[in-house]
Protein backbone atom coordinates (compact mmCIF):
# COMPACT_ATOMS: atom_id res chain seq x y z
CA UNK A 1 0.00 0.00 0.00
CA UNK A 2 1.18 3.58 -0.74
CA UNK A 3 1.64 5.08 2.24
CA UNK A 4 0.77 8.30 0.76
CA UNK A 5 -2.89 6.60 0.87
CA UNK A 6 -2.54 6.23 5.04
CA UNK A 7 -4.14 9.28 7.21
CA UNK A 8 -1.49 9.59 9.87
CA UNK A 9 -5.02 10.18 12.03
CA UNK A 10 -5.72 6.41 11.93
CA UNK A 11 -2.69 4.81 12.85
CA UNK A 12 -2.41 7.06 15.70
CA UNK A 13 -6.21 5.71 16.74
CA UNK A 14 -5.04 1.87 15.69
CA UNK A 15 -2.10 2.32 18.07
CA UNK A 16 -4.39 3.78 21.07
CA UNK A 17 -6.97 1.10 20.38
CA UNK A 18 -4.53 -1.68 20.58
CA UNK A 19 -3.45 -0.45 23.89
CA UNK A 20 -6.78 0.20 25.61
CA UNK A 21 -8.95 -2.41 23.51
CA UNK A 22 -12.08 -0.38 24.18
CA UNK A 23 -13.49 2.23 21.85
CA UNK A 24 -14.93 3.98 24.61
CA UNK A 25 -11.87 4.52 26.31
CA UNK A 26 -9.90 5.41 23.44
CA UNK A 27 -12.50 8.03 22.24
CA UNK A 28 -11.90 9.21 25.96
CA UNK A 29 -7.96 9.21 25.10
CA UNK A 30 -8.43 10.76 21.70
CA UNK A 31 -10.82 13.76 23.27
CA UNK A 32 -13.04 12.19 20.35
CA UNK A 33 -16.50 10.95 20.49
CA UNK A 34 -17.04 7.54 20.77
CA UNK A 35 -18.54 7.27 16.85
CA UNK A 36 -16.25 9.19 15.85
CA UNK A 37 -13.39 6.23 17.03
CA UNK A 38 -16.10 3.84 15.18
CA UNK A 39 -16.03 5.78 11.79
CA UNK A 40 -12.27 5.82 11.90
CA UNK A 41 -11.84 2.05 12.85
CA UNK A 42 -14.19 1.59 9.73
CA UNK A 43 -12.28 3.86 7.42
CA UNK A 44 -8.90 1.52 8.81
CA UNK A 45 -11.09 -1.48 7.64
CA UNK A 46 -11.31 -0.11 3.83
CA UNK A 47 -7.77 0.67 3.90
CA UNK A 48 -6.39 -2.33 5.06
CA UNK A 49 -8.76 -4.59 3.68
CA UNK A 50 -8.73 -6.18 7.11
CA UNK A 51 -11.30 -6.00 10.18
CA UNK A 52 -8.17 -4.92 12.36
CA UNK A 53 -9.93 -5.31 15.68
CA UNK A 54 -13.16 -7.65 16.41
CA UNK A 55 -15.22 -8.02 19.58
CA UNK A 56 -15.25 -10.46 21.83
CA UNK A 57 -17.26 -9.11 24.99
CA UNK A 58 -16.51 -6.11 25.96
CA UNK A 59 -12.55 -6.00 24.47
CA UNK A 60 -11.56 -5.15 20.73
CA UNK A 61 -8.66 -7.81 20.30
CA UNK A 62 -6.37 -6.87 17.69
CA UNK A 63 -6.13 -9.63 14.17
CA UNK A 64 -2.57 -10.72 13.10
CA UNK A 65 -2.60 -7.46 10.13
CA UNK A 66 -2.96 -5.09 13.07
CA UNK A 67 -0.50 -6.84 14.71
CA UNK A 68 1.78 -6.50 11.98
CA UNK A 69 1.14 -3.02 10.96
CA UNK A 70 1.44 -1.74 14.67
CA UNK A 71 4.61 -4.05 15.14
CA UNK A 72 6.23 -2.02 12.09
CA UNK A 73 4.69 1.42 12.90
CA UNK A 74 5.14 1.56 16.12
CA UNK A 75 8.12 2.80 16.60
CA UNK A 76 7.82 5.36 13.91
CA UNK A 77 4.93 6.94 15.74
CA UNK A 78 7.04 6.61 19.10
CA UNK A 79 9.39 8.73 17.20
CA UNK A 80 7.38 11.01 15.57
CA UNK A 81 5.67 11.18 19.00
CA UNK A 82 8.61 12.36 20.36
CA UNK A 83 9.85 14.89 17.98
CA UNK A 84 6.32 16.88 18.06
CA UNK A 85 6.71 16.62 21.65
CA UNK A 86 10.49 18.57 21.22
CA UNK A 87 9.07 21.09 19.04
CA UNK A 88 6.81 22.30 22.02
CA UNK A 89 9.75 22.63 24.42
CA UNK A 90 12.47 25.15 24.79
CA UNK A 91 15.60 24.30 27.01
CA UNK A 92 17.37 27.45 27.76
CA UNK A 93 20.21 25.69 29.45
CA UNK A 94 21.63 22.72 26.85
CA UNK A 95 19.70 24.77 23.62
CA UNK A 96 22.64 25.79 21.02
CA UNK A 97 20.13 27.67 18.90
CA UNK A 98 20.90 31.25 17.20
CA UNK A 99 18.77 33.82 18.16
CA UNK A 100 19.26 37.48 15.93
CA UNK A 101 17.66 40.68 17.07
CA UNK A 102 17.66 43.68 14.77
CA UNK A 103 18.23 47.14 17.00
CA UNK A 104 20.32 49.83 16.10
CA UNK A 105 23.65 50.66 17.92
CA UNK A 106 21.87 52.92 20.36
CA UNK A 107 19.74 50.22 21.45
CA UNK A 108 22.15 47.58 21.42
CA UNK A 109 24.06 49.29 24.06
CA UNK A 110 21.01 49.76 26.27
CA UNK A 111 19.57 46.24 25.87
CA UNK A 112 22.76 43.90 25.17
CA UNK A 113 24.83 44.16 28.35
CA UNK A 114 21.83 43.04 30.79
CA UNK A 115 20.44 40.82 28.49
CA UNK A 116 23.52 38.72 28.24
CA UNK A 117 24.14 38.85 32.07
CA UNK A 118 20.98 36.58 32.08
CA UNK A 119 21.80 34.55 28.97
CA UNK A 120 25.28 33.86 30.44
CA UNK A 121 23.73 32.03 33.61
CA UNK A 122 20.85 30.71 31.80
CA UNK A 123 21.60 29.73 28.82
CA UNK A 124 25.33 29.39 28.38
CA UNK A 125 25.25 28.02 25.00
CA UNK A 126 22.76 29.87 23.37
CA UNK A 127 24.05 32.49 20.17
CA UNK A 128 23.12 35.40 19.71
CA UNK A 129 23.63 38.16 17.24
CA UNK A 130 22.64 41.78 17.38
CA UNK A 131 21.77 43.43 13.60
CA UNK A 132 21.78 46.85 12.49
CA UNK A 133 18.07 46.63 10.64
CA UNK A 134 16.42 50.21 8.50
CA UNK A 135 13.31 50.59 9.75
CA UNK A 136 11.89 50.01 6.32
CA UNK A 137 13.31 47.02 6.40
CA UNK A 138 11.98 45.43 10.03
CA UNK A 139 8.54 44.21 8.27
CA UNK A 140 10.75 42.08 5.78
CA UNK A 141 13.36 41.15 7.94
CA UNK A 142 11.04 39.53 10.47
CA UNK A 143 8.82 37.46 7.90
CA UNK A 144 11.45 35.97 5.95
CA UNK A 145 13.09 35.11 9.21
CA UNK A 146 16.33 37.06 8.88
CA UNK A 147 15.28 38.50 12.58
CA UNK A 148 13.69 36.77 15.30
CA UNK A 149 12.63 40.52 17.39
CA UNK A 150 13.29 43.52 16.66
CA UNK A 151 13.76 46.67 19.02
CA UNK A 152 12.66 50.18 18.22
CA UNK A 153 10.62 53.02 18.63
CA UNK A 154 6.73 52.91 17.20
CA UNK A 155 7.32 51.58 13.87
CA UNK A 156 4.19 51.76 11.21
CA UNK A 157 3.45 47.84 11.36
CA UNK A 158 0.86 45.49 9.38
CA UNK A 159 -0.77 42.83 11.04
CA UNK A 160 0.94 40.29 10.74
CA UNK A 161 4.02 41.70 12.87
CA UNK A 162 3.16 41.44 17.20
CA UNK A 163 4.38 44.10 19.82
CA UNK A 164 5.10 44.77 23.04
CA UNK A 165 5.90 47.81 24.94
CA UNK A 166 9.09 47.43 26.32
CA UNK A 167 9.74 50.82 28.33
CA UNK A 168 9.32 54.75 27.94
CA UNK A 169 11.57 57.27 28.87
CA UNK A 170 12.12 61.52 28.64
CA UNK A 171 14.26 63.64 27.10
CA UNK A 172 17.00 65.58 27.92
CA UNK A 173 19.69 68.18 26.21
CA UNK A 174 22.99 67.93 27.38
CA UNK A 175 25.80 69.92 25.67
CA UNK A 176 29.56 70.81 26.92
CA UNK A 177 30.02 72.00 30.66
CA UNK A 178 31.04 75.60 29.56
CA UNK A 179 28.30 75.77 27.37
CA UNK A 180 26.64 79.30 27.88
CA UNK A 181 23.23 78.00 27.34
CA UNK A 182 23.38 75.70 30.26
CA UNK A 183 25.53 77.60 32.51
CA UNK A 184 22.59 80.09 32.96
CA UNK A 185 19.63 77.79 32.80
CA UNK A 186 18.34 75.68 29.60
CA UNK A 187 15.19 78.13 28.90
CA UNK A 188 13.46 77.52 25.53
CA UNK A 189 14.62 80.60 24.25
CA UNK A 190 18.10 79.73 24.85
CA UNK A 191 18.11 76.50 23.51
CA UNK A 192 16.07 77.75 20.13
CA UNK A 193 18.98 80.43 20.03
CA UNK A 194 20.75 77.60 19.88
CA UNK A 195 22.40 75.58 16.90
CA UNK A 196 21.76 71.22 17.33
CA UNK A 197 23.10 68.53 16.21
CA UNK A 198 20.56 65.43 15.49
CA UNK A 199 21.26 61.72 15.33
CA UNK A 200 19.90 60.69 12.81
CA UNK A 201 20.54 57.67 9.68
CA UNK A 202 18.60 60.43 6.95
CA UNK A 203 19.85 63.43 5.62
CA UNK A 204 16.92 65.57 5.82
CA UNK A 205 13.57 65.92 7.76
CA UNK A 206 12.60 66.32 11.41
CA UNK A 207 13.51 64.26 14.64
CA UNK A 208 11.11 63.80 16.79
CA UNK A 209 11.92 66.39 19.16
CA UNK A 210 11.18 68.78 16.29
CA UNK A 211 7.59 67.58 16.02
CA UNK A 212 7.29 68.57 19.53
CA UNK A 213 8.49 71.77 19.02
CA UNK A 214 6.62 72.27 16.14
CA UNK A 215 3.36 71.69 17.87
CA UNK A 216 3.69 75.03 19.59
CA UNK A 217 5.27 77.04 16.85
CA UNK A 218 8.83 76.56 17.18
CA UNK A 219 11.78 75.45 14.76
CA UNK A 220 15.69 74.91 15.88
CA UNK A 221 18.36 74.83 14.02
CA UNK A 222 19.20 71.57 12.77
CA UNK A 223 23.26 72.59 11.69
CA UNK A 224 24.73 69.09 11.99
CA UNK A 225 23.71 65.36 11.36
CA UNK A 226 25.66 61.89 12.16
CA UNK A 227 24.73 58.61 12.87
CA UNK A 228 26.32 57.88 16.10
CA UNK A 229 24.94 58.69 19.50
CA UNK A 230 28.90 58.42 20.72
CA UNK A 231 30.58 60.27 17.66
CA UNK A 232 27.53 63.08 18.41
CA UNK A 233 28.41 63.17 22.44
CA UNK A 234 32.25 63.80 21.02
CA UNK A 235 30.98 65.84 19.00
CA UNK A 236 29.07 68.32 21.60
CA UNK A 237 31.92 68.22 24.32
CA UNK A 238 34.44 70.06 21.79
CA UNK A 239 31.76 72.14 20.35
CA UNK A 240 28.42 74.82 21.17
CA UNK A 241 26.27 72.65 19.40
CA UNK A 242 23.25 70.92 21.89
CA UNK A 243 22.34 67.25 21.24
CA UNK A 244 18.58 66.35 22.63
CA UNK A 245 18.40 62.81 23.56
CA UNK A 246 16.86 60.02 25.49
CA UNK A 247 17.40 60.34 28.99
CA UNK A 248 17.77 56.19 29.13
CA UNK A 249 20.85 56.61 27.22
CA UNK A 250 22.53 59.05 29.72
CA UNK A 251 24.02 56.19 31.60
CA UNK A 252 25.44 54.35 28.58
CA UNK A 253 27.74 57.50 27.48
CA UNK A 254 28.40 59.33 30.85
CA UNK A 255 31.27 57.63 31.26
CA UNK A 256 32.65 58.40 27.64
CA UNK A 257 32.21 62.17 27.58
CA UNK A 258 31.71 64.79 29.92
CA UNK A 259 28.83 67.42 29.39
CA UNK A 260 26.52 69.15 31.10
CA UNK A 261 22.56 68.35 30.72
CA UNK A 262 19.44 69.69 31.51
CA UNK A 263 15.49 68.59 30.51
CA UNK A 264 13.64 69.48 27.46
CA UNK A 265 12.15 72.87 27.46
CA UNK A 266 9.06 71.93 26.62
CA UNK A 267 6.54 68.96 28.31
CA UNK A 268 5.53 65.59 26.88
CA UNK A 269 7.90 64.70 24.75
CA UNK A 270 8.72 60.62 25.52
CA UNK A 271 10.31 57.93 23.75
CA UNK A 272 8.59 54.40 23.58
CA UNK A 273 10.09 51.58 22.53
CA UNK A 274 8.63 48.24 21.39
CA UNK A 275 10.03 45.00 21.60
CA UNK A 276 8.24 43.60 17.73
CA UNK A 277 7.88 39.83 16.22
CA UNK A 278 6.22 37.97 13.33
CA UNK A 279 2.96 36.44 14.36
CA UNK A 280 3.68 33.24 13.35
CA UNK A 281 6.46 32.61 15.84
CA UNK A 282 4.56 33.98 19.01
CA UNK A 283 3.54 30.47 20.18
CA UNK A 284 7.41 29.22 19.25
CA UNK A 285 8.81 28.07 22.68
CA UNK A 286 12.50 29.60 21.90
CA UNK A 287 11.23 33.22 20.85
CA UNK A 288 8.57 33.10 23.19
CA UNK A 289 11.36 32.77 25.64
CA UNK A 290 13.64 34.97 24.49
CA UNK A 291 10.90 37.33 24.09
CA UNK A 292 10.45 37.20 28.23
CA UNK A 293 14.26 37.16 28.76
CA UNK A 294 14.58 40.66 27.00
CA UNK A 295 11.08 41.75 28.87
CA UNK A 296 12.61 40.97 32.00
CA UNK A 297 16.46 42.11 31.92
CA UNK A 298 15.38 45.99 30.23
CA UNK A 299 12.97 46.26 33.43
CA UNK A 300 15.02 44.86 35.99
CA UNK A 301 17.84 47.21 34.34
CA UNK A 302 15.85 50.52 34.02
CA UNK A 303 14.17 50.02 37.57
CA UNK A 304 17.84 49.48 38.66
CA UNK A 305 19.43 52.87 37.06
Amino acid sequence: MNINRVDLNLLVVMKVLHECRSTTQAAEILHVSQPAISHALKRMRDAFNDPLFERRGRTMVPTAKAERLLSAAGPALAQLDTTLAALDRFDPATSEQRFVLGLNNAFENIILPPLLSRLAQDAPHLRLAGQGTPRNALIGDLTSGAIDLAIDTGVHLNDRIEQQHLLECGYIVIGREDHPAMREGLTLERYLRARHLLVTRRTEGPGLEDARLLRDGHRRDIAVRCQSLWTACQVVTQTDYLLTMPKLFLQQTRHLHHFAQANFPLPGLVLDVFLYWHRSRTTDPGNRWLREEVVDSVRFDTAEG
